[in-house]
């Protein structure tokens, strides 16, 4: 196979008017990886999967860049395919994913100062963009929680109502002012949401993305999506969000599956039975998503 960079995706995405998924595999964890492949084939909708820096640890990026490329074949596929590096936090860490064969990297650096930003945001841009890997930036520090989620059994904990935090909303002039300095391709920017599992997340500035997308030259970028409902998520693509990310929801409802299947399933003795059944259930979440942002039948770039 031969993986397409996530901004190709995107900039499709934004011209049709649909979003392309985005979701993250927890660190190449084997089920939801399949899971996310398994349902964009079967809905025939282009698919990026994404590995959080610090999730990599355990498996390594080669991994899943391995991972992805052997499922691809194995499952016959031909649907478009990037695997993109969601919020790298270093030069460094985004080479390590372009050596291993990553297509797109994110490198966030939207917690420093604006121009701090420009300068880490370059350097990136500079090394990615001479190998043709896209790049991914942000502006308008996108929160979550602080905290690990505490239950009182395994794989269980009481889903918060919605984000306790402020609120945070990406600055236009910013915005702005980010895009004429630094030739990136694709743009996350905050209007509402934060990252995290809740029950909802409805406080969404859909002007501000109308507001931002009518100016800027990349595609946009949501992240946060924990909690938003389908109906939200679609109001967002018509918005202008072109690339949609989902990562929490799927390893809460992973360890919740697992949960429910280790003490329920009447194959307790074979793990890959339990993994497969996991793997199914995710597929419904996977599916929804993909329905929500009108991404069903636009495999053809």
């Amino acid at each position: 196979m031969r993986l397409v960079t996530p901004s190709r995706l995107a900039q499709k995405a934004r011209k049709g008017n649909y979003g392309v998924p985005a979701f993250n595999s927890n660190g190449a964890n084997y089920d939801i990886t399949r899971a996310c492949m398994e349902a964009a084939q079967e809905l025939q909708s282009p698919l990026i999967l994404q590995v959080y820096e610090p999730n990599a640890v355990y498996r390594g990026f080669g991994y899943f860049v391995q991972q992805v490329k052997y499922l691809y074949d194995f499952l016959e596929m031909d649907i478009p395919l990037a695997v993109n590096l969601d919020h790298g936090k270093s030069l460094e860490s985004c080479l390590s994913a372009i050596c291993a064969g990553f297509s797109g990297v994110m490198i966030d650096a939207s917690h420093l100062p604006l121009d701090n930003n420009c300068v880490v945001t370059a350097e990136v841009v500079r090394v990615a963009h001479a190998l043709g890997v896209s790049v991914e930036a942000e502006v308008g520090y996108v929160g979550g929680n602080s905290k690990n989620p505490v239950g009182s059994s395994p794989g269980m904990y009481e889903i918060p109502q919605k984000p306790s935090g402020p609120l945070l909303y990406s600055n236009p002039d910013e915005v702005r002012k980010f895009l004429d300095t630094v030739d990136i391709d694709l743009l996350a920017v905050s209007v509402g949401t934060v990252h995290g599992v809740y029950k909802e997340q409805t406080e969404i500035d859909f002007n501000l993305v109308r507001e931002i997308n009518g100016f800027s030259s990349v595609p946009l970028v949501q992240h946060g999506t924990g909690g938003v409902s389908p109906e939200l998520l679609r109001n967002l693509v018509e918005a202008g969000m072109a690339k949609v990310n989902f990562g929490e929801p799927l390893r809460l409802n992973y360890i919740r599956y697992f949960v429910d299947e280790a003490q329920n399933s009447e194959h307790q003795w074979h793990t890959w039975r339990i993994m497969e059944s996991i793997k199914e259930r995710l597929k419904l979440y996977v599916k929804e998503q993909i329905l929500a942002l009108k991404a069903e039948g636009r495999a053809n770039i």
